[in-house]
Protein backbone atom coordinates (compact mmCIF):
# COMPACT_ATOMS: atom_id res chain seq x y z
CA UNK A 1 0.00 0.00 0.00
CA UNK A 2 1.33 3.03 -0.80
CA UNK A 3 2.20 5.85 1.73
CA UNK A 4 -0.07 8.65 2.08
CA UNK A 5 -1.57 11.21 4.98
CA UNK A 6 -5.38 10.05 4.19
CA UNK A 7 -3.78 6.65 4.88
CA UNK A 8 -1.33 7.21 7.62
CA UNK A 9 -4.94 8.91 9.30
CA UNK A 10 -6.98 5.48 8.00
CA UNK A 11 -4.59 3.37 9.77
CA UNK A 12 -4.40 5.55 12.89
CA UNK A 13 -8.28 5.48 13.10
CA UNK A 14 -8.11 2.05 13.48
CA UNK A 15 -5.88 1.99 16.59
CA UNK A 16 -6.82 -0.09 19.61
CA UNK A 17 -5.34 -1.51 22.43
CA UNK A 18 -5.30 -5.19 21.10
CA UNK A 19 -1.64 -6.84 20.44
CA UNK A 20 -2.19 -8.02 17.50
CA UNK A 21 -3.75 -4.57 15.95
CA UNK A 22 -0.59 -2.43 17.43
CA UNK A 23 2.35 -4.76 16.00
CA UNK A 24 0.33 -4.81 11.99
CA UNK A 25 0.35 -1.21 12.07
CA UNK A 26 3.51 -0.74 13.76
CA UNK A 27 4.61 -2.99 11.07
CA UNK A 28 3.32 -1.02 8.27
CA UNK A 29 4.57 2.93 9.65
CA UNK A 30 8.08 0.94 10.30
CA UNK A 31 8.27 -0.13 6.78
CA UNK A 32 7.65 3.55 5.81
CA UNK A 33 10.26 4.86 7.70
CA UNK A 34 11.61 7.63 5.54
CA UNK A 35 8.39 9.25 6.14
CA UNK A 36 8.81 9.32 10.04
CA UNK A 37 8.41 12.57 10.45
CA UNK A 38 5.38 13.40 8.23
CA UNK A 39 3.97 9.99 10.39
CA UNK A 40 4.72 11.48 13.69
CA UNK A 41 3.30 14.96 12.79
CA UNK A 42 0.38 13.00 11.69
CA UNK A 43 0.16 10.77 14.93
CA UNK A 44 0.52 13.55 17.10
CA UNK A 45 -2.02 15.38 15.83
CA UNK A 46 -4.23 12.30 15.70
CA UNK A 47 -3.33 12.03 19.19
CA UNK A 48 -4.54 15.29 20.59
CA UNK A 49 -7.66 14.96 18.59
CA UNK A 50 -8.91 11.37 19.48
CA UNK A 51 -11.43 10.61 22.22
CA UNK A 52 -9.88 9.47 25.60
CA UNK A 53 -10.58 5.73 24.95
CA UNK A 54 -8.18 5.75 21.55
CA UNK A 55 -5.73 7.84 23.45
CA UNK A 56 -3.61 4.95 25.14
CA UNK A 57 -4.35 2.68 21.73
CA UNK A 58 -2.23 5.90 19.97
CA UNK A 59 0.46 5.99 22.73
CA UNK A 60 1.28 2.12 22.56
CA UNK A 61 1.57 2.53 19.13
CA UNK A 62 4.26 4.76 19.08
CA UNK A 63 5.85 2.76 21.75
CA UNK A 64 5.83 -0.36 19.62
CA UNK A 65 7.55 2.02 16.93
CA UNK A 66 9.93 3.49 18.81
CA UNK A 67 10.96 -0.19 20.87
CA UNK A 68 11.14 -1.70 17.19
CA UNK A 69 13.39 0.88 15.59
CA UNK A 70 15.60 0.72 18.76
CA UNK A 71 15.52 -3.02 18.54
CA UNK A 72 16.54 -2.31 14.90
CA UNK A 73 19.08 -0.32 15.42
CA UNK A 74 16.33 2.49 13.15
CA UNK A 75 16.94 6.02 14.25
CA UNK A 76 14.71 7.26 11.55
CA UNK A 77 11.22 7.32 14.34
CA UNK A 78 13.77 7.64 17.74
CA UNK A 79 14.85 11.09 15.87
CA UNK A 80 11.63 11.72 15.27
CA UNK A 81 9.43 11.23 18.21
CA UNK A 82 12.08 12.96 20.02
CA UNK A 83 11.27 16.77 19.80
CA UNK A 84 7.97 15.69 19.70
CA UNK A 85 6.85 13.08 22.18
CA UNK A 86 7.26 15.22 25.56
CA UNK A 87 4.00 17.63 24.57
CA UNK A 88 2.23 15.06 22.61
CA UNK A 89 1.80 12.84 26.18
CA UNK A 90 1.49 16.07 27.98
CA UNK A 91 -1.76 17.20 25.98
CA UNK A 92 -3.07 13.52 26.35
CA UNK A 93 -2.02 12.84 29.51
CA UNK A 94 -4.15 16.33 30.97
CA UNK A 95 -7.12 14.68 29.14
CA UNK A 96 -6.72 11.31 30.61
CA UNK A 97 -8.48 9.96 33.59
CA UNK A 98 -6.42 8.50 36.48
CA UNK A 99 -6.68 5.13 35.24
CA UNK A 100 -5.25 5.69 32.10
CA UNK A 101 -2.71 8.43 33.53
CA UNK A 102 -1.16 5.77 35.62
CA UNK A 103 -1.13 3.72 32.29
CA UNK A 104 0.76 6.39 30.46
CA UNK A 105 3.58 6.48 33.25
CA UNK A 106 3.95 2.77 33.10
CA UNK A 107 4.96 3.74 29.42
CA UNK A 108 7.56 6.18 30.72
CA UNK A 109 8.93 3.99 32.61
CA UNK A 110 9.73 1.23 30.25
CA UNK A 111 11.23 4.13 28.55
CA UNK A 112 13.31 4.90 30.68
CA UNK A 113 14.32 2.00 32.07
CA UNK A 114 15.84 0.70 29.04
CA UNK A 115 17.10 3.85 28.15
CA UNK A 116 14.65 4.10 24.59
CA UNK A 117 14.65 8.13 24.51
CA UNK A 118 18.08 10.36 25.41
CA UNK A 119 17.63 11.31 29.41
CA UNK A 120 17.05 14.95 28.43
CA UNK A 121 13.92 13.98 26.16
CA UNK A 122 12.83 11.14 29.39
CA UNK A 123 13.25 14.30 31.64
CA UNK A 124 11.20 16.84 29.83
CA UNK A 125 8.51 14.02 29.57
CA UNK A 126 8.35 13.19 33.16
CA UNK A 127 8.66 17.56 34.07
CA UNK A 128 5.71 18.38 32.03
CA UNK A 129 3.63 15.47 33.29
CA UNK A 130 4.61 15.77 37.04
CA UNK A 131 3.36 20.06 35.92
CA UNK A 132 0.19 18.69 34.61
CA UNK A 133 -0.36 16.61 38.29
CA UNK A 134 0.67 19.88 40.22
CA UNK A 135 -2.12 21.77 37.88
CA UNK A 136 -4.76 19.22 38.00
CA UNK A 137 -7.77 20.67 39.89
CA UNK A 138 -8.98 18.29 43.10
CA UNK A 139 -11.98 16.77 42.64
CA UNK A 140 -14.58 16.85 46.25
CA UNK A 141 -15.78 13.54 47.56
CA UNK A 142 -12.46 11.72 45.90
CA UNK A 143 -14.32 11.60 42.63
CA UNK A 144 -12.65 10.10 39.39
CA UNK A 145 -13.34 11.62 35.84
CA UNK A 146 -14.42 9.17 32.96
CA UNK A 147 -15.56 9.82 29.60
CA UNK A 148 -15.68 12.98 28.30
CA UNK A 149 -16.43 15.88 31.36
CA UNK A 150 -18.44 13.39 32.94
CA UNK A 151 -16.90 12.07 36.67
CA UNK A 152 -18.51 10.56 39.65
CA UNK A 153 -17.68 10.10 43.58
CA UNK A 154 -16.51 6.81 44.99
CA UNK A 155 -19.85 6.08 47.01
CA UNK A 156 -21.68 6.19 43.36
CA UNK A 157 -23.71 2.74 43.05
CA UNK A 158 -21.78 -0.22 41.09
CA UNK A 159 -24.85 -0.40 38.67
CA UNK A 160 -25.05 3.33 38.17
CA UNK A 161 -21.43 3.56 37.68
CA UNK A 162 -21.42 0.17 34.94
CA UNK A 163 -23.72 2.47 33.06
CA UNK A 164 -21.75 5.51 33.19
CA UNK A 165 -19.17 3.86 32.10
CA UNK A 166 -20.96 2.68 29.12
CA UNK A 167 -22.67 5.97 28.81
CA UNK A 168 -19.25 7.72 28.60
CA UNK A 169 -17.99 4.65 25.83
CA UNK A 170 -20.63 5.08 23.54
CA UNK A 171 -20.16 8.64 23.41
CA UNK A 172 -16.69 8.42 22.50
CA UNK A 173 -16.82 5.97 19.89
CA UNK A 174 -20.10 7.54 18.35
CA UNK A 175 -17.44 10.18 17.18
CA UNK A 176 -15.06 7.81 16.42
CA UNK A 177 -17.58 6.26 14.28
CA UNK A 178 -18.68 9.87 12.72
CA UNK A 179 -15.49 10.14 11.72
CA UNK A 180 -14.30 6.71 10.19
CA UNK A 181 -17.62 7.46 8.23
CA UNK A 182 -16.92 10.89 6.90
CA UNK A 183 -13.58 9.76 5.51
CA UNK A 184 -15.31 6.92 4.10
CA UNK A 185 -17.75 8.49 2.32
CA UNK A 186 -14.98 11.36 1.08
CA UNK A 187 -12.80 8.73 -0.59
CA UNK A 188 -16.01 6.81 -2.09
CA UNK A 189 -17.38 9.98 -3.57
CA UNK A 190 -14.07 10.93 -5.20
CA UNK A 191 -13.48 7.63 -6.93
CA UNK A 192 -17.28 6.97 -7.94
CA UNK A 193 -18.45 10.61 -8.57
CA UNK A 194 -15.26 11.97 -10.60
CA UNK A 195 -15.95 13.47 -13.71
CA UNK A 196 -13.03 11.73 -15.68
CA UNK A 197 -11.28 8.49 -14.66
CA UNK A 198 -7.23 9.05 -13.30
CA UNK A 199 -4.69 6.71 -14.77
CA UNK A 200 -5.45 3.53 -14.12
CA UNK A 201 -2.12 2.92 -11.57
CA UNK A 202 -3.56 6.38 -9.67
CA UNK A 203 -7.06 4.85 -10.28
CA UNK A 204 -6.08 1.44 -8.18
CA UNK A 205 -4.45 3.54 -5.54
CA UNK A 206 -7.39 5.77 -5.23
CA UNK A 207 -9.90 2.51 -4.92
CA UNK A 208 -6.98 0.54 -2.44
CA UNK A 209 -7.84 4.15 -0.27
CA UNK A 210 -11.30 3.75 -0.01
CA UNK A 211 -11.22 -0.04 0.99
CA UNK A 212 -8.96 0.85 3.89
CA UNK A 213 -11.32 3.66 4.73
CA UNK A 214 -14.35 1.93 4.30
CA UNK A 215 -12.94 -1.05 6.38
CA UNK A 216 -11.85 1.22 8.74
CA UNK A 217 -15.35 2.28 9.33
CA UNK A 218 -17.04 -0.67 8.93
CA UNK A 219 -14.89 -1.65 12.34
CA UNK A 220 -15.86 1.29 14.30
CA UNK A 221 -19.23 0.26 12.95
CA UNK A 222 -19.08 -2.72 14.35
CA UNK A 223 -17.42 -1.44 17.77
CA UNK A 224 -20.16 1.32 17.82
CA UNK A 225 -22.62 -1.92 17.98
CA UNK A 226 -21.34 -3.72 20.69
CA UNK A 227 -20.84 -0.69 22.92
CA UNK A 228 -24.30 0.29 22.30
CA UNK A 229 -25.69 -3.25 22.80
CA UNK A 230 -23.65 -2.84 26.30
CA UNK A 231 -24.98 0.40 27.02
CA UNK A 232 -28.58 -1.29 26.15
CA UNK A 233 -27.90 -4.41 28.63
CA UNK A 234 -27.12 -2.01 31.41
CA UNK A 235 -30.15 -0.32 31.23
CA UNK A 236 -32.12 -3.30 30.77
CA UNK A 237 -30.77 -4.84 34.07
CA UNK A 238 -31.05 -1.70 35.38
CA UNK A 239 -34.38 -1.10 34.67
CA UNK A 240 -35.56 -4.93 35.71
CA UNK A 241 -33.81 -4.39 38.90
CA UNK A 242 -36.28 -1.60 39.48
CA UNK A 243 -39.45 -3.51 38.27
CA UNK A 244 -38.81 -6.27 40.72
CA UNK A 245 -38.05 -3.94 43.53
CA UNK A 246 -41.13 -1.67 42.35
CA UNK A 247 -43.54 -4.34 42.37
CA UNK A 248 -42.34 -5.91 45.67
CA UNK A 249 -42.57 -2.31 47.55
CA UNK A 250 -46.38 -2.53 45.73
CA UNK A 251 -46.99 -5.37 47.76
CA UNK A 252 -45.25 -4.30 51.04
CA UNK A 253 -47.78 -1.03 50.70
CA UNK A 254 -50.94 -3.42 49.91
CA UNK A 255 -50.20 -5.10 53.16
CA UNK A 256 -49.28 -2.40 55.28
CA UNK A 257 -52.67 -0.57 54.17
CA UNK A 258 -54.88 -3.68 55.28
CA UNK A 259 -53.08 -3.45 58.65
CA UNK A 260 -53.80 -0.03 58.47
CA UNK A 261 -57.85 -0.40 57.96
CA UNK A 262 -57.81 -3.46 60.81
CA UNK A 263 -56.46 -1.44 63.06
CA UNK A 264 -58.73 1.38 62.79
CA UNK A 265 -62.06 -1.35 62.91
CA UNK A 266 -60.53 -2.30 66.04
CA UNK A 267 -60.16 1.66 67.23
CA UNK A 268 -64.08 1.98 66.57
CA UNK A 269 -64.80 -1.40 68.23
CA UNK A 270 -63.31 -0.44 71.17
CA UNK A 271 -64.59 3.42 71.19
CA UNK A 272 -68.17 1.68 70.71
CA UNK A 273 -67.22 -0.45 74.06
CA UNK A 274 -66.26 2.26 76.16
CA UNK A 275 -69.28 4.49 75.23
CA UNK A 276 -71.82 2.00 75.96
CA UNK A 277 -70.09 1.35 79.34
CA UNK A 278 -70.60 5.39 80.03
CA UNK A 279 -74.31 5.14 79.14
CA UNK A 280 -74.97 2.06 81.61
CA UNK A 281 -76.67 3.06 84.68
CA UNK A 282 -74.73 2.65 88.46
CA UNK A 283 -76.24 0.83 91.06
CA UNK A 284 -75.91 3.64 93.57
CA UNK A 285 -78.34 5.94 90.64
CA UNK A 286 -81.53 7.19 92.49
CA UNK A 287 -83.40 6.39 89.28
CA UNK A 288 -83.30 3.07 90.17
CA UNK A 289 -86.05 3.43 92.62
CA UNK A 290 -88.89 4.65 90.03
CA UNK A 291 -87.63 2.06 87.70
CA UNK A 292 -88.06 -0.22 90.18
CA UNK A 293 -91.12 0.97 91.02
CA UNK A 294 -92.61 1.18 87.82
CA UNK A 295 -91.66 -2.63 87.34
CA UNK A 296 -93.92 -3.28 90.28
CA UNK A 297 -97.13 -2.12 88.64
CA UNK A 298 -96.82 -4.45 86.24
CA UNK A 299 -99.22 -6.91 85.99
CA UNK A 300 -97.80 -10.47 87.41
CA UNK A 301 -98.17 -13.58 84.78
CA UNK A 302 -99.50 -17.01 86.03
CA UNK A 303 -95.82 -18.30 86.15
CA UNK A 304 -94.87 -15.54 88.20
CA UNK A 305 -97.74 -15.65 90.60
CA UNK A 306 -96.23 -15.98 94.32
CA UNK A 307 -98.23 -18.36 96.04
CA UNK A 308 -98.31 -17.63 99.69
CA UNK A 309 -99.11 -20.60 101.82
CA UNK A 310 -101.57 -21.20 104.84
CA UNK A 311 -101.02 -19.27 107.92
CA UNK A 312 -99.61 -22.08 110.34
CA UNK A 313 -101.02 -22.73 113.05
CA UNK A 314 -100.21 -20.23 116.26
CA UNK A 315 -101.31 -21.92 119.65
CA UNK A 316 -100.17 -18.66 121.86
CA UNK A 317 -101.40 -16.01 119.29
CA UNK A 318 -103.13 -13.29 120.75
CA UNK A 319 -105.50 -13.34 118.24
CA UNK A 320 -109.14 -13.90 119.64
CA UNK A 321 -111.87 -16.21 118.58
CA UNK A 322 -114.19 -15.20 116.15
CA UNK A 323 -117.93 -14.30 116.94
CA UNK A 324 -118.99 -18.49 115.83
CA UNK A 325 -116.59 -19.46 118.26
CA UNK A 326 -117.60 -17.62 121.09
CA UNK A 327 -121.40 -18.48 120.30
CA UNK A 328 -120.24 -22.14 120.05
CA UNK A 329 -118.00 -21.62 123.55
CA UNK A 330 -120.78 -20.22 125.63
CA UNK A 331 -122.92 -23.36 124.99
CA UNK A 332 -120.63 -25.86 126.18
CA UNK A 333 -119.69 -23.96 129.44
CA UNK A 334 -119.50 -26.59 131.81
CA UNK A 335 -118.09 -28.92 129.79
CA UNK A 336 -114.63 -30.65 130.83
CA UNK A 337 -111.78 -28.02 130.10
CA UNK A 338 -110.11 -30.69 128.06
CA UNK A 339 -112.95 -31.54 125.80
CA UNK A 340 -113.83 -28.04 125.02
CA UNK A 341 -110.31 -27.40 123.98
CA UNK A 342 -110.64 -30.42 121.66
CA UNK A 343 -113.72 -29.27 120.13
CA UNK A 344 -112.23 -26.09 119.58
CA UNK A 345 -109.34 -27.12 117.64
CA UNK A 346 -111.94 -28.64 115.66
CA UNK A 347 -113.94 -25.88 114.34
CA UNK A 348 -110.78 -24.06 114.03
CA UNK A 349 -110.10 -26.27 111.03
CA UNK A 350 -113.09 -27.23 109.17
CA UNK A 351 -115.79 -24.49 110.98
CA UNK A 352 -117.98 -27.40 112.63
CA UNK A 353 -117.47 -26.27 116.12
CA UNK A 354 -120.61 -24.70 116.65
CA UNK A 355 -122.77 -28.45 115.25
CA UNK A 356 -120.32 -30.12 117.39
CA UNK A 357 -121.51 -28.56 120.37
CA UNK A 358 -124.90 -28.32 119.56
CA UNK A 359 -124.76 -32.86 118.85
CA UNK A 360 -123.24 -32.84 122.13
CA UNK A 361 -125.58 -31.00 123.81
Amino acid sequence: MSYSEDVVISKLSSVNETQEAIVNIAQWVLFHRRYADQTVKTWAKALHDAPIHRKLGLIYLANEVVQQSRARKREEFLKAFSPAIAEALESAYRQCNADLQERIRRVVDVWRQRTVFSDEVLKEIESRLDDSDKKKPKQMGGGRRIGQGMSFGLGLPLDLAKLATAHSDVTSKANTLGEAVSGANKYYAAVTEADALPAPMEYASQIEKVLVSVNSALKASDEMLKTRQELIRQLESLLSVNKAALESETRQRDVLEEKKQKTLDLQKDVSDMILGNASEPSNDDPNNDSADSANSNKPVNEEDEIVVPDPVYQPLSDTGPSKDQAQALSGIEGLDPALVNFLSSLGEKDGTTTSSVQNLE
